[in-house]
């Protein structure tokens, strides 16, 4: 039940190129199974609770989708939604997305046309539109106030504060148990509930659900089996047929037994995580700590001589390419600490980068540092960045622990965390964590501050009145006023997360993801509606290094050195600069710039930093919960955040984009590597338990020579340091330049985006151009 059935190493090497390329041809899987089934469920369970029928819905996927085995695979099972030319994936998901199902709805009509689906399934869907009864149409959350409009028309902030298709739920906990056990511990909960108690009616409610919802998961790896014993018992070939009976023994025992063996926990993962993403949709939803999850089934396989490490390495690799999809992003980690503080380092660590390294797709795999990390962890690490594409990357729980702590989370959960997607912090099965609910433009705020709360763009008020920046008299006067601005923003930002989880606490519903997020069966509830330990909100600030950049100039060349006067300033900055670019060259080039090691406007992005993430610890979520800050800007750095922002004081002419995350704004950064870190480890990484993230742009001649020990060097500092989080890129502007041109030719060069790896040529041209301009450190 272990062992791959592979002659030799060279047959395990063709037969993982030629899975690897079916991947690359393009999608497998058809759309349209989950959206019939959702249909159909909502249909036959109508005038039910919602979450009924939505633990219904997810029941029936499993049922009507087709069990597909395809040659060469040891692991099987694709997940419900494709990803075929011309298709919105969105459609799949109606319950996410009832504008499909409003009357008459015509795009749902066109690309029903490109699903899979028989004609008489088509025109069952398309008969339920308008059908308000089935997909929620009501927005719950209370109306806007003009104020939030304000803000929101003007760029101030956006978001959402769902907690959608973002989450590391509890698959250590199906590898232990199985579905099975899951519902008798369901089972449990339902027999201790009391008829005449009012506050368990809505309980009996999710655990009816929850029983639901965990029976059809149960059918999942039997589908499976049967279709693999009907195959074995139409294959000639003796090895195909074995390795098809020894996928039936497979899929009988998980997921709803416990996985016994190292492929029995790979394909239990597996499953596990393709019903997430049934119930949740793909995007960031991540499947944690892989070896942690994988370490002791790969030992005890070891032991009892069932399986050697090429064919563990074999099975990585058959799970890494289940994962590579064309965007989502689908986070693993390695390393890190034990939740008893020992060095969580093992065999299957190594793996994951040697799995990585040999296959060259894995967008998204993660190593988690400290102190006593292993150097031999580290060395293997730097020499996968030293390849190009962007992975792994670092997160440091010398940073991130604190700053769980700081949070209320017990030391054992803390060192636990996981990462969801990009670089959201999370405490894996535990927790709602409404990442990335919302998100604040700092810079926005700067630009507010300079014009007593009117956005110069727009022409609205969008902020408070904090003063005429005329009557500034030093850079303590700027602050105040920004400060002010961005304490409106955290309020707003507080109401739009909090409106979004009222909102989904009736109309989103998560029963699955709910199972496997602790306490919600104890408690009999869902986790958005207070069933989770731990209940926060994850929010971006966006625009960092431009304000301290901004501010620092203000503070010298305007009231220290008298070069300019505030009026002059404000002209130009309303001017975009055009005719008075003398003014722009001396903000540029006079007033030193974050991330060259310079502690004066290091200390400036260090207040910033620390002054939103102690407003929003200020603030509470629903349930008691608390808001994490991320200092992450993803892409909105470019579109909206960069694109709505006016001229600025650091000298960044209107709608360009803002610096990414906490690294430097693109091209700033010219002292060196070394004083890029010295100023990021000056930011309070211990403030911000969401995350912080940094790309760190180098030149491929940065690892001639002793180039890959000077980094482990200097990694080991960033880390003793407490700096949070550090991505690499390892790429030309010149061979970038290149491919921008000539894509055809040179567009398969994978790069690291933001919290994720893409090829280069799928970048929008905004980006590419953003990403051409950092700095490529060279020494």
């Amino acid at each position: 039940m272990g062992q791959p059935l592979t002659e030799t190493a060279a047959a395990a090497a063709e037969r993982v190129a030629r899975l690897r390329s079916r991947v690359l041809e393009g999608p497998q899987t058809p759309t349209g199974w989950r959206l019939l089934a959702f249909c159909r469920a909502g249909a036959e369970h109508a005038g039910g609770p919602l979450i009924q029928r939505r633990a219904a819905g997810l029941a029936r996927t499993v049922e009507l989708f087709p069990a597909r085995l395809y040659d060469d695979e040891l692991i099987v099972g694709e997940h419900h939604f494709g990803e075929e030319p011309g298709v919105n994936g969105a459609i799949d998901f109606p319950d996410m997305n009832p504008h499909f199902m409003a009357p008459g709805c015509e795009e749902l009509e066109a690309q029903l046309a490109l699903t899979a689906l028989v004609e008489a399934d088509r025109a069952f869907v398309l008969g339920l539109r308008g059908r308000t009864d089935l997909f929620v149409t009501t927005n719950h959350a209370p109306e806007k106030p003009a104020e939030v409009l304000a803000a929101e028309e003007a760029g101030v902030l956006f978001g959402w504060g769902v907690s959608l298709n973002h989450s590391v739920r509890d698959f250590g906990k199906v590898l232990r148990v199985g579905f099975d056990a899951m519902e008798a511990e369901i089972d449990a909960a339902l027999a201790g509930l009391r008829l005449e108690a009012p506050e368990d009616l809505p309980r009996l409610s999710f655990l009816q659900a929850a029983k639901a919802a965990v029976q059809g998961c149960q059918v999942m790896g039997r589908k499976y089996a049967a279709e693999a014993r009907r195959l074995a018992g139409e294959a000639e070939d003796p090895i195909r047929r074995a390795e098809l009976l020894e996928t039936a023994e497979v899929c009988d025992q998980v997921p709803a037994g416990p996985a016994r063996t190292l492929r029995e926990a790979i394909q239990s993962l597996w499953f596990a995580h393709i019903l997430t993403c049934a119930e949740d949709h793909i995007n960031a939803n991540s499947i944690g700590r892989i070896d942690q999850l994988l370490g002791a089934y790969y030992d005890a396989d070891i032991a009892a001589g069932r399986l050697d490490e090429a064919g563990a390495l074999e099975l990585l690799k058959h799970l890494w390419l289940k994962l590579w999809r064309a965007y989502d992003v689908q986070q693993m980690q390695i390393g890190g600490l034990t939740p008893t503080g020992d060095d969580a380092t093992n065999a299957v660590s190594y793996l994951a980068l040697r799995a990585t390294e040999e296959l060259g797709l894995v967008r998204c795999l993660a190593v988690r540092v400290h102190r006593r990390s292993p150097r031999a962890l580290l060395q293997r690490a730097v020499e996968l960045v030293s390849r190009g594409g962007g992975v792994p990357f670092f997160f440091n729980d010398e940073a991130i622990v604190p700053a769980l702590l700081d949070k209320g989370i017990p030391l054992e959960d803390a060192r636990d965390y996981a990462i969801i997607g990009c670089v959201e912090v999370t405490i894996p099965g535990r927790t709602s964590p409404h990442a990335v609910s919302h998100q604040t433009n700092l810079a926005k705020c700067l630009e507010l501050a300079l014009h007593d709360g009117l956005d110069p763009l727009t022409g609205v008020q969008a902020g408070p009145h904090t003063g005429p920046a005329l009557e500034f008299g030093s850079a303590e006067d700027l602050w105040q006023a920004y400060a002010g601005q961005v304490e409106h923003a955290a309020r707003i930002g507080a109401f739009i997360s909090n409106s979004g989880q009222l909102h989904q606490m009736e109309a989103w519903p998560l029963v699955y993801c709910s199972m496997l997020t602790d306490d919600c069966i104890a408690r009999g509830r869902d986790m958005n509606a207070g069933g989770a330990v731990y209940n926060y909100h994850s929010v971006s600030a966006i625009g960092l290094p431009n304000v301290a950049d901004a501010i620092h100039a203000v503070d010298r060349l305007v009231f220290r050195e008298q070069a300019l006067s505030m009026s002059e300033l404000l002209d130009a900055l309303s001017r975009n600069f055009e005719g008075v670019e003398p003014v722009r060259r001396l903000l540029l080039n006079r007033a030193e710039k974050y991330g060259n090691d310079c502690p004066e406007v290091d200390a400036w992005a260090a207040r910033v930093a620390a002054h939103f993430c102690d407003t929003m610890g200020s603030l509470r979520t629903w349930f008691g919960g608390s808001f994490h800050v991320h200092l992450f800007s993803f892409l909105w750095n470019v579109e909206p955040c960069g694109a709505r922002t006016g001229a600025l004081p650091d000298g960044r002419r209107a709608h360009e984009p803002l610096a990414y995350s906490v690294s430097a704004t693109a091209g700033r950064d010219r002292e060196g590597l070394t004083a890029f870190l010295n100023s990021l480890a000056r930011l309070p990484h211990h403030k911000a338990a969401g995350s912080s993230s940094a790309i760190v742009e180098l030149s491929p001649s940065f690892f001639r020579g002793q180039g890959r020990g000077k980094l482990i060097e200097a990694l080991e500092t960033a880390i003793a340091a407490g700096v949070g989080q550090l991505q690499f890129n390892v790429v030309s502007a010149e061979r970038l330049r290149q491919a921008q041109e000539d894509p055809e030719r040179f567009g398969n060069i994978i790069v690291r985006v933001s919290g994720f790896s893409q090829e280069f040529r799928l970048v929008a041209r905004p980006l590419q151009d953003h990403i051409i301009e950092r700095t490529k450190h060279a020494q």
